[in-house]
């Protein structure tokens, strides 16, 4: 586990899954961006690699317009689940 500044109490501990995880913010607008242009039905990137002994792990994040391939889920607040789409991802930049 590594440790992280926390605002106001010190120090927060940060698993090595959380960190891989946290990396999806960086990817996500490139994907979608990637996805429009490209005129592709999905798209996704490995994020990282988390071992397990001799076992690997591998972390991914995957944008999907594929109705097939949604996954189901239970979400803990459906109606921030659902967003508008920025409309300036559709667009090259």
């Amino acid at each position: 586990m590594r440790t992280t500044p926390e605002k106001n109490s010190g120090y927060q501990i940060m698993s090595a899954a959380i960190e891989i995880a946290a990396t999806a913010s960086n990817n996500i607008e490139q994907l979608l961006q990637e996805m429009f242009a490209g005129d592709y039905a999905n798209n996704e990137i490995a994020l990282g690699v988390l071992l397990d002994g001799k076992e690997e792990i591998q972390i991914q994040l995957k944008v999907t317009r594929t109705p097939s391939e949604f996954i189901d889920t239970d979400f803990y607040d459906d109606e921030s689940a659902y967003q508008p789409l920025d409309q300036h991802l559709k667009t090259e930049s």
